[in-house]
């Protein structure tokens, strides 16, 4: 029979047993801090916060990332240095921002005639698209890196004069950015670059002509209906926006195997979602405008081919100063070709 000091002995054991691993347990759960580069109340900051809520969900708490929109942590141009110093735990971006830093960057974002989503994904995936996107980043050293959103093609211009030539180009005062900035300057426009928040106004006061920003339904948002005479379609200057996922190496390497495998399907799966979100969202803004009473134009696949031709021109430049440019240039081009002739013989032609 056991005495009375014997059980307390047992009890108190047990009780330190509880407490050791309820303290093991609680040391298991992480918080990040992630920054990204996105207004808050935009479909990209509420990609970046699924994103966020799907780890959490999916690690049973184990793994809590805050999701900060641009501004609150710091500057929507900061995070990726930030991801690099340990400043913060990940960033929620796109590549195209770091082009000052790695030149063949934009390949990996948005450029003017690049591939729409399926086949960039495709070739992300499960082409060369992974281990150039690894090179790309190898520099900066990060733990992962991975797309982790993409949203489909943007509005080409919001306009007061109609564009149905290539002439119609010269001396137009246009807001863009980026390789699409380079190649309007050279059809002769005069190409300007302001934040969104001041587009609305500055083709208002007719500072601007014309000027683009994003995908139909974020352009509803910020109301460029009420300005514009016309919007001009497809966004051949961005027929795909890729979103990325940059985690600190030491953030990443404290994981355990199952968390990060947990991070890399939360991304995968905000990809589709975000992507599918914006399609939903962009079929009734389109008809939303029309009924506003803005003139919708095609841009002419002459126009188009012209315009295609000086981006092709510009990208082989790029590549000549840059080979690893040049290389994922290539790797694209090369996969775009064979996409292309799948298509012809497996998209239906009514």
């Amino acid at each position: 029979m056991r005495t009375p000091c014997a059980i307390l002995a047992t009890l108190v054991c047990f009780s330190l047993s509880l407490l050791c691993t309820t303290s093991a347990f609680s040391e298991d759960k992480i918080v990040w801090k992630m920054a990204t580069s996105w207004p808050d109340g935009t479909i990209l900051q509420e990609a970046a916060n699924d994103f966020a809520d799907k780890v959490s969900k999916m690690s049973g708490g184990r793994l809590t990332i805050k999701s900060y929109p641009a501004g609150v942590l710091m500057g929507a141009l900061e995070v990726a240095d930030a991801v690099r110093m340990g400043t913060i735990d990940a960033a929620h971006s796109s590549a195209s921002y770091s082009v000052g830093q790695l030149p063949a960057a934009p390949l990996f974002g948005y450029i003017p005639f690049g591939m729409e989503p399926i086949p960039f994904l495709t070739w992300m995936y499960e082409g060369e698209g992974k281990e150039l996107f690894a090179e790309l980043y190898a520099k900066f050293d990060y733990g992962y890196a991975a797309p982790c959103g993409i949203i489909p093609s943007e509005d080409l211009a919001w306009s007061n004069k109609p564009i149905t030539t290539m002439e119609d180009f010269k001396g137009l005062k246009f807001r863009t950015s980026g390789y699409w900035g380079e190649i309007l300057s050279d059809a002769g426009a005069s190409v300007m670059m302001l934040p969104a928040g001041e587009v609305y106004e500055a083709i208002q006061r007719k500072v601007l002509d014309a000027g683009e920003f994003s995908i139909p339904s974020m352009d509803k948002d910020l109301a460029f209906y009420e300005i514009a005479d016309y919007l001009l379609l497809p966004g051949i200057h961005q027929t795909s926006t890729i979103l990325d996922l940059k985690i600190n190496k030491r953030s990443w390497s404290k994981l355990p195997d199952d968390l990060k495998a947990i991070i890399d399907v939360a991304a995968k799966a905000t990809t589709l979602e975000i992507l599918t979100k914006c399609i939903k969202a962009d079929v009734p803004a389109l008809e939303f405008f029309k009924e506003k009473g803005v003139k919708i134009q095609y841009l002419s696949p002459e126009i188009q081919k012209e315009l295609a031709k000086k981006a092709e021109t510009l990208m082989i430049a790029k590549g000549e100063k840059d080979p690893f440019f040049k290389k994922v240039y290539e790797s694209q081009k090369n996969f775009r070709k064979g996409y292309d002739e799948y298509q012809k013989l497996m998209q239906p032609s009514y």
